[in-house]
C-alpha cells in the first residue's frame, strides 16, 4: 500500500515544488513546519517523528527558507481532510489535499510527501524504474512411472471333437484332450502353452485291391506368445507341432496286412476360447507333413500318399482356473 501511495503522491506533485538540493548541498535539509487547526489530531511532534522515520536528512527549525504548512480542514472520525503547502518565501505553491480515514493515515500521507520532496535520495529512489523479474521457472516433476504390468497364471483342461485332413485318403474324425497353462497380463504379450493328445480313425475305405483302415494316435504342442482380445473372448496365434503314430491295415485282399509308421507335422495354429470358468474352445492347425508315406495293396497301384499339408480342426469345451 505504501508503494502505491508513494506513486500517487509523486504524480500529484506540482511542477513548481522546491527542487531537491544538488549533490553539493549540505547533507541536512532544514525547513519550517507549521500546523494549523486540529492540534489534537496531528501534532507538530507527531508529524516530525513520522518524517524522521522516513528520512534522517530533514530537520525542522524555527527559521528556514523552506516551509511546510499543514492545515486541517476537517478532523471528523472517518473523514480527516488536510492541506499541505511546500514552498519558499515569494514562491508559494497551491496546496495539496489529502483525505484519510483517520488522523494517523492523513499524517502518514503528509509525512511521506514531505520526505520525498525534501530528500533528494528518496526522490531518486522513487523515480527509479523497478525491474520486474519473471518468477523462476517451476521445476516440472518427472512423469510418474507407468504402473507395473500385473500377471496372473491360469490353467485349463479341454475335451474336443476333431477332424484331421491329410494322413488318410479321407477325413479322419476323432477326439482330443488338451491341457493349458497361460500367463495372462494386461498386455498383448501373454504367453500360453497347449499340450494335447488325440486319437483319430477312418475305417473301411474301398481302395483298388482291398479295403483300408487308418488310425492316428498323436501328441501336439502349441506355443502361443501373444493374446488378442478381451478376457472372455481370446484368440492366440501359436507355433504348433504334432508327433504320433499312423497305423494302416488292409482287408478283402489276397493277403491281410497292417503297418504302423511315425507321423509328424510342424506349422501354425490359432486357438480361440470364450468364457470365464467354463470355456468353449476352437482350434485350427495347419502344418507341413514331415513324413509322407505311400500306401498300396500288393499287386495294385498306390492309392494314397500322405498329403503335403495336414489340417486339424476341433471344437470343444472345458474349464479354467483360477
Amino acid at each position: 500500500m505504501t508503494g502505491a501511495l508513494l506513486a500517487a503522491l509523486l504524480l500529484q506533485a506540482p511542477t513548481g515544488a522546491p527542487a531537491a538540493p544538488p549533490e553539493t548541498a549540505p547533507t541536512k535539509t532544514t525547513a519550517r513546519l507549521e500546523i494549523r487547526g486540529g492540534a489534537d489530531c496531528i501534532s507538530r511532534g507527531d508529524l516530525t517523528a513520522r518524517v524522521a522515520a522516513r528520512s534522517a536528512r530533514i530537520q525542522f527549525v524555527d527559521e528556514a527558507a523552506i516551509y511546510a504548512q499543514v492545515v486541517l480542514t476537517s478532523a471528523r472520525p472517518g473523514n480527516v481532510v488536510a492541506e499541505l503547502v511546500l514552498a519558499t518565501p515569494g514562491a508559494e505553491q497551491p496546496p495539496r489535499r489529502f483525505v484519510g480515514r483517520s488522523c494517523a493515515e492523513a499524517a502518514d500521507a503528509i509525512a511521506l510527501i514531505i520526505a520525498v520532496t525534501l530528500d533528494p535520495t528518496l526522490k531518486a529512489q522513487a523515480e527509479q524504474p523497478v525491474e520486474v523479474k519473471p518468477p523462476p521457472p517451476t521445476a516440472v516433476p518427472p512423469p510418474p512411472p507407468p504402473p507395473p504390468v500385473t500377471a496372473q497364471r491360469h490353467y485349463g483342461m479341454f475335451v474336443a471333437g476333431q477332424t484331421i485332413f491329410g494322413p488318410a485318403p479321407a477325413v479322419m474324425p476323432g477326439m482330443a484332450l488338451y491341457g493349458m497353462a497361460a500367463l495372462d497380463r494386461e498386455s498383448v504379450w501373454s504367453p500360453a502353452m497347449f499340450v494335447g493328445a488325440s486319437h483319430a480313425w477312418r475305417n473301411d475305405l474301398a481302395e483298388p485291391g482291398g479295403t483300408a483302415s487308418f488310425t492316428l494316435d498323436a501328441a501336439s504342442v502349441d506355443v502361443c506368445p501373444l493374446r488378442v482380445g478381451r478376457s472372455q473372448l481370446v484368440a492366440r496365434p501359436c507355433a504348433s507341432a504334432l508327433v504320433g503314430r499312423l497305423a494302416a491295415s488292409g482287408a478283402d485282399a489276397d493277403q491281410t496286412a497292417s503297418e504302423a509308421r511315425p507321423f509328424a507335422t510342424a506349422g501354425v495354429a490359432l486357438t480361440a476360447t470364450a468364457g470365464t470358468i467354463i470355456e468353449v474352445t476352437a482350434r485350427l492347425a495347419v502344418g507341413m507333413t514331415l513324413l509322407r508315406d505311400s500306401y498300396y495293396f500288393q499287386g495294385a497301384t498306390t492309392f494314397h500318399r500322405a498329403d503335403l499339408i495336414t489340417i486339424a480342426a476341433n471344437l470343444g469345451v472345458g474349464f479354467r482356473w483360477p
